[in-house]
């Protein structure tokens, strides 16, 4: 299910951006955290039994039945019907050719053949579509049409132009039922009330997974403001602009390549600083993230010392071979590494040890956080559930845009 960028940058960043770029390549420069002395830079408070208030995740049936409704509205036209002509809401499969009405000449970007046209989706200009209703399966039509005056193709705007169509099929969607719910091949899944309880149960992951993050970071808050901080070592500082800035590359390359809609690194750090409500200038707003989580990195530090917490060679090296396993199934075979070792040499093996360090003092901080229900608990709820509803639609709408 697709998130709104705004979720999406406070999953991925609020709890992981306090951690190191796991292939940044090595640093020897780096101020690591086994290099400082921690309590010099901070003075813990309060951490352990913190109160934080979070709502139970939970699914509504108004939101299963949003998302059902969403899934109906998705599906896409692939039953052939060849006993009528064409009707409002079909999907014709057809091959057409546009040329000019004055000359008939041909012109540029008017011709395909195999194109499937929903009819009313108003994805041509007016009187295409409405041209071919009526027409049976294998018929040929002349379009008398003219280009809107506003159209952006200079060379059409407000021109006569004939469209020659035919129709190879006329198809429409499935029926949403049992034998529909059968065909999507989901394990478990062969009725609408089957598809129903699937349904309820990745929403309920989705929000299971948002309510820990949302504990570790009210936790890994509440512990951030009972500390004393003095400023941290400029070298340290330096790693964590870095590590900061490749964050926030990642999540660029992540959400474009996911959803299809270009983001630069520029335009994630806007949409974290309108999501904040902040409003200088980004360079400003970067060197306060920073200062922020290298403080927060030191806390980690210290309760890792304080608490005993370590990170053991077998959990590092198993956290190596899965980033080199991801690393060589995207490199080319020159680039690919053939053993750990070789990896080793590659990579800040520091830098991942300390990521999985920190990772392993903000779960410390949510297992032993005083998890209770807000004291506006239905608020909350109800704006969860619209986000979800926005999350649907936002879907939709990239569904319909390919």
């Amino acid at each position: 299910m697709k998130k709104t960028i705004a979720a999406i940058l406070t999953a991925v960043l609020a709890v992981t951006s306090i951690a190191g770029c796991a292939n940044g390549g090595k640093n020897d420069n780096a101020a690591y955290l086994k290099d400082i002395e921690l309590d010099k830079y901070v003075t813990l408070g309060e951490y352990k039994g913190v109160t934080v208030e979070v709502a139970s995740p939970e699914v509504t049936d108004s939101e299963v039945e949003s998302y059902l409704q969403y899934v109906e509205s998705s599906m896409s036209a692939s039953i052939e019907v060849t006993d009528r002509a064409v009707q409002e809401g079909d999907t014709v499969n057809i091959d057409y050719a546009g040329r000019y009405a004055e000359s008939g000449e041909a012109f540029d970007g008017g011709t395909a053949q195999g194109y499937d046209l929903a009819i009313g989706s108003h994805t041509f200009i007016d009187g295409f579509e409405d041209g071919l209703i009526g027409a049976e399966l294998g018929e040929t039509r002349d379009l008398n049409l003219k280009f809107p005056d506003t159209y952006g193709n200079a060379d059409l705007a407000g021109v006569d132009v004939i469209f020659t169509v035919t129709v190879n099929a006329i198809k429409i969607k499935p029926d949403f039922d049992d034998a529909y719910a059968a065909s999507l091949g989901v394990d478990g899944v062969s009725t609408i009330d089957d598809l129903r309880e699937y349904v309820k149960t990745n929403l309920l992951e989705d929000k299971q997974d948002t309510y820990n993050n949302n504990v570790k970071n009210k936790a890994l808050e509440a512990a951030t403001n009972g500390c004393m901080f003095e400023n941290p070592p400029q070298a340290l500082l330096d790693r964590v602009a870095v590590n900061y800035d490749d964050q926030m590359s990642r999540v660029a390359a992540y959400y474009s390549a996911t959803y299809g809609s270009q983001m630069t690194t520029e335009s994630v750090l806007q949409s974290l600083m309108a999501q904040e409500g902040y409003t200088g200038e980004v360079e400003d707003y970067k060197a306060e993230k920073t200062l922020e989580l290298a403080k927060q990195y030191i806390m980690l530090g210290a309760i890792a010392s304080k608490e005993g917490i370590e990170v053991t060679e077998d959990e590092l090296n198993e956290k190596l071979t899965s980033d080199m396993e991801s690393a060589n199934a995207s490199a080319s075979d020159e680039e690919k590494v053939d053993s750990l070792d070789a990896y080793k040499e590659k990579v800040d093996v520091e830098d991942v040890r300390e990521t999985l360090l920190t990772q392993k003092a903000v779960e410390f901080l949510a297992d032993n956080a005083n998890v209770v229900e807000p004291a506006d608990a239905s608020a909350e709820e109800t704006s969860e559930e619209t986000e979800q509803t926005d999350d649907a639609a936002e879907g939709e709408s990239a569904e319909n845009a390919d």
